[in-house]
């Protein structure tokens, strides 16, 4: 009964313990979560070039992509263009661990604005 009760504790202070270090801790940091410390995207206003029309990202990416990396929104200028006929120009913002950059959408490429 006591092997049972000090089993229980020991089970709730590593919980409690890993609970602590995952949201408190500076990420990185030993304990951390990855997943919440390293996090990405980008956001960006892209315009067809021919007629000036906002081309929004949503209408073509997947529902469940909240974040997308740059090679994905390279992806996605390169879908627009090939499958839709859409050629896109734009400027925005790419959300690093950390901070951000500012990038644009020319040629086809994201490049460093």
């Amino acid at each position: 009964m006591v092997n049972d009760v000090a089993a229980a504790v020991l089970a709730c202070g590593a919980v409690a313990w890993l609970v602590w270090r995952g949201f408190f801790t500076a990420p990185g940091s030993f304990g951390s979560w990855a997943m919440f410390s390293h996090i990405g995207g980008y956001r960006a206003r892209l315009h067809d070039v021919r007629d000036g029309r906002p081309v929004c990202p949503w209408e073509y990416e997947l529902r469940q992509d909240h974040f997308g990396s740059p090679e994905a929104l390279a992806s996605l200028v390169r879908y627009l263009e090939e499958e839709h006929g859409l050629r896109v120009v734009g400027d925005g913002v790419l959300l690093v661990p950390f901070g951000h950059i500012r990038i644009a959408v020319r040629n086809g490429r994201i490049v460093r604005a």
